[in-house]
Formats: C-alpha cells, sequence, structure tokens
C-alpha cells in the first residue's frame, strides 16, 4: 500500500490440560527482551488425507505448534470423520481426551475440532474456524471484488461481481453482515452493507462526497467511517441501521481507518492533522483527540485494537522503501514491528489476540499472511496463483 494510494481511498473516497505433558518453552531474542512462548511437537493424524492435509495446513500458521512424526511427538491429534458434519478429536498425551464437534460443513467442524485442540493444550482459543473477508483481483485484473474465506482457503466466495472496485470490507461482531467501500453504480465511493444470509445488498450511507471505512463496534450497534461531506475527510459515527449520523471530528486535517475499543468507549483512528499521518484515540461520547504516542515512525496509520488485551494496538508504519506492521502497547508506551520482508499493512487481530493476519505485497502482487506476534512467524494463507488478496478482516462466529 503506497502513500499516495492511502490518502487516494480517503480523501476520494499456559500450560497443558492435564494430559501430564510439560510444554517447551522458546526464548526470542529481540532488542536484548526474551520472549517465552509455550510450544508444542504435535503429530496430527487422519485416515481421511485431505482432512489431515488441511489440519496440517491451520496448525502451520501457529507458533506454539511443531509437527513432527507420531514418535516424537508430545500431544497426537487425531481426526476422524464422524458424519457428514462432524469431526471426532482424540488428543493422546499422558492420558487420552475424545470429543466430536458439529459444524456447517466437515471442514469446518474439522476447524472446530482443531480449535479444540488449541484450546485443550494451550488454553487459548484457536482461530482456525473463523472467517476472512477480502478484497481480490484475478493476476492482471484491474478491478477488485469482495470475497470471503475459511481461514484454510477451502471455500472461497465472491459476494460482488461489479467490476469496479470494491474494497476495505469488515464483518459485523456476529459474522451476519458485512461493510465495504465501493464504486458501484454511482462511481463515487460509497458504503454498502450485505446481508450475508441471503446474499442482499443495500446502501449503507452514499453522502456528497467519499464514504469510507465502516467498521462495527464490538456489540454491532454502531458503525465508524470516514465522510468527507463536510469538504474533508472526518470520522463520524452512525447506527448500524444506517440512520443518527453523527460527526465525530473537525479539523482540517485528512482521518482515515477508524476503529473500535474492545469496550466500545473509545475510537482510534489516523490523522495526519501534524503532518504525516499518525494514530489517536477519542471518546465515542464525544471529546478531545489523544495522540497515541508510538515514536516509531512518521507514517503510522491503520491502527486495530486487539480484542482480548485493550492495552494493545496493531498498526501499519513506514520503513525503509515500503511498510511494517507493529504492536503498540499502552501499559508500556513502546511499539515493537512484528512483520519482517515484504512490505506489510492492513493488520487485524484474531480472536485470540496473539496472532494476525495483514497484507504482504511483493510487486503487483498481495498475498494474506498470519504473523504470531510472540514468534513473529509469518505464514502465507494462499499461493501467489490465486490472485491478489488484500485488506483482510475476520471474524469468529459461533
Amino acid at each position: 500500500m503506497t502513500r499516495r494510494l492511502f490518502f487516494f481511498l480517503i480523501s476520494t473516497c499456559l500450560c497443558s490440560f492435564a494430559l501430564g505433558q510439560s510444554n517447551i518453552n522458546i526464548s526470542i531474542t529481540k532488542n536484548s527482551e526474551k520472549l517465552n512462548v509455550p510450544v508444542y511437537r504435535v503429530a496430527i493424524l487422519s485416515d481421511n488425507a485431505e482432512m489431515a492435509k488441511l489440519a496440517k495446513r491451520a496448525f502451520s500458521t501457529h507458533g506454539s505448534f511443531i509437527q513432527v512424526p507420531e514418535s516424537k511427538a508430545q500431544f497426537v491429534f487425531t481426526f476422524t470423520p464422524a458424519g457428514q458434519n462432524a469431526v471426532k478429536l482424540t488428543i493422546k498425551g499422558a492420558s487420552v481426551y475424545e470429543q466430536t464437534c458439529m459444524g456447517s460443513s466437515q471442514v469446518n467442524a474439522l476447524m472446530k475440532a482443531c480449535d479444540l485442540a488449541v484450546q485443550k493444550t494451550i488454553l487459548s482459543p484457536g482461530y482456525f474456524a473463523g472467517k476472512l473477508a477480502f478484497s481480490y483481483s484475478k493476476n492482471g485484473g484491474k478491478t477488485s471484488e469482495i470475497c470471503v474465506s475459511d481461514m484454510v482457503f477451502n471455500s472461497v466466495r465472491a459476494l460482488t461481481k461489479d467490476a469496479s472496485d470494491s474494497l476495505m470490507p469488515h464483518f459485523s461482531p456476529d459474522g451476519r453482515e458485512l461493510i465495504y467501500t465501493g464504486y458501484f453504480r454511482s462511481g463515487f465511493m460509497d458504503l454498502f452493507l450485505i446481508d450475508l444470509n441471503n446474499n442482499t445488498r443495500k446502501v449503507f450511507s452514499s453522502f456528497k462526497g467519499s464514504n469510507t471505512g465502516g467498521t462495527f463496534s464490538p456489540d454491532g450497534s454502531k458503525v465508524a467511517l470516514i465522510l468527507t461531506s463536510s469538504g474533508n475527510a472526518e470520522v463520524w459515527t452512525a447506527n448500524a441501521s444506517g440512520k443518527g449520523f453523527r460527526r465525530m471530528t473537525s479539523t482540517s486535517a485528512t482521518e482515515s481507518t477508524p476503529g473500535f475499543s474492545p469496550d466500545g468507549r473509545s475510537l482510534i483512528f489516523a490523522s495526519d492533522r501534524r503532518g504525516g499521518p499518525q494514530i489517536y484515540t477519542m471518546p465515542v461520547s464525544g471529546g478531545k483527540m489523544r495522540p497515541v504516542p508510538t515514536n516509531v515512525s512518521r507514517y503510522c496509520s491503520e491502527p486495530a485494537w486487539n480484542p482480548k488485551d485493550p492495552s494493545k494496538i496493531v498498526f501499519t508504519l513506514a520503513q525503509g522503501k515500503g511498510f511494517q506492521v507493529a504492536v503498540y502497547d499502552f501499559n508500556k508506551r513502546t511499539s515493537e514491528v512484528v512483520s519482517s520482508g515484504d512490505s506489510t499493512s492492513g493488520a487485524t487481530w484474531l480472536n485470540d489476540g496473539r496472532h494476525i493476519v495483514c497484507t504482504k505485497s511483493r510487486g503487483d502482487s498481495r498475498r494474506l499472511y498470519i504473523i504470531d506476534t510472540a514468534t513473529k512467524r509469518q505464514t502465507p494463507l494462499h499461493s501467489e496463483s490465486f490472485g491478489s488478496a488484500k485488506e483482510p478482516d475476520f471474524v469468529y462466529a459461533q
């Protein structure tokens, strides 16, 4: 994501579960600080070859599991088909645990079984049964559409087929709706709302100028968005029904990428009121903008609050000739870059509050990656041949 595109879009728009196994501690040194995280040697088995393949792909994205042969494993995870939409999980360690998981499909049931294995071993939620939304274009494509997918890219579905740019999708907390920015019909940046249960679409906001950046509050009752109807890009809020619009900021600067705190009481967004974009917060009830002292770059944008740990946010920063993503800790008042390599942007947290999903760019190619912020492991979610995917959002809805 280039700086020019950033402003174009706005201005024109730990222990086991009593199986008797101890964990290994991997020490990662970064800036002389040791980070200790639990890591287990696991074997992943299934009589169904495709099921084993998908389970192995899922666990490969998680920094707390190293896949090894059964003879060297601390835990053996076995996944067995138990009906059309059911999978039985068996965990063998010092003792045996078994449970059957139901899902909307057998793959979804498998992912729920994988999540249960995570929960039972490291006492932290799994994210494998979550869903992704993203902006997608075929290789060489000039426009992008909104797609949704499972976490292993076994089931990918296009929600729009407009042959015009569709951008920045965000799920409602219950996963039943999705709001996004599109040029559909009008040719201008409007916000659209898709009901994922019946695949219907309606206009959420279509004011003069740009309507963009729509993001739901944690309870689903509000949406934060960016409108330029006043002359420049400002943060607004509205009811999730598309009524009750309220202007939150009033500056001569450009505001962008708004979101909410986990308790829904604060807004977080980027503003270039001091020159380059930096991150700010303010009460949802209204009040003063307060800068977040990331102190890491003259360009900080795309903040997202950690849903499990309100003391942390993830954001995009300019570094070198590209972008990376970093985690800011409000308690320590420090920032740590958690990505490396190809230019990285647009991160959002997964439901465990440890992993993020983001976009990595190489030339014209865009790929979605999971990054473990504890171990810094970076794992692609799809191949380059899939096409370009960017601007991911994630939801884990029961």
